[in-house]
């Protein structure tokens, strides 16, 4: 079945597609949460997670290259998995407040931690921006490479040898694309 059919049972709300999704790209996006996640269930996890996500998010936006949006996905919720995970072991115990009303009384650091956040997030989807304009600009090979090493995070070795490239001509490659990419981003006034 191509994703042309795919996409559209998801949007009749087929629910057998999501077992055929599973037939047909499991195998691949198990391999990226796996690299990200280094272990088996949470990868399982993050799996059922792209797989709600992609089901609620395709009737209104149908991807052009369905393979490539449930990539996208399954790194970003395995990097999610990984940034909340390291930020909950990274809270000391003694910083961790009740949660009672009283705690909260006139704090204006919940004010200023609000904004922040919203900050962040906000600087967060323009560096997603960035990084998605600069690769849509690549040439079809540069852009395997990019995606290859930074979606997947396949080693040079395995890109050299799924590309058939010198794993040299992969290195260099790689290096140009972050220094042009650096420079992007330096120029759109984010630091690098």
């Amino acid at each position: 079945m191509n994703d042309a059919e795919l996409i559209i049972r998801i949007r009749e709300r087929d629910e057998a597609v999501l077992s055929e999704l599973e037939a047909k790209y499991g195998r691949r996006l198990g391999r990226v949460a796996r690299n990200i996640l280094k272990n088996e269930e949470d990868a399982a996890e993050c799996l059922n997670d792209v797989y709600l996500k992609a089901w609620n998010s395709i009737p209104t936006a149908a991807p052009e290259n369905l393979e490539a949006y449930l990539a996208t996905l399954t790194r970003n919720t395995a990097l999610n998995r990984v940034r909340d995970g390291n930020a909950q072991k990274r809270i000391p115990q003694e910083l961790i407040l009740p949660l009672d009303d009283a705690a909260y009384e006139n704090r204006s650091e919940d004010r200023d931690d609000t904004a922040a956040i919203a900050e962040s997030h906000s600087e967060e989807e323009r560096i997603k921006a960035v990084i998605n304009a600069f690769s849509e600009r690549l040439t079809e090979k540069d852009q395997k490479v990019f995606v290859a090493r930074y979606y997947y995070d396949a080693s040079v070795n395995k890109i050299a040898r799924c590309l058939g490239m010198p794993g040299g001509t992969v290195k260099s490659t790689l290096h140009r694309l972050r220094t042009e990419l650096a420079r992007r981003l330096r120029e759109e006034g984010i630091e690098v």
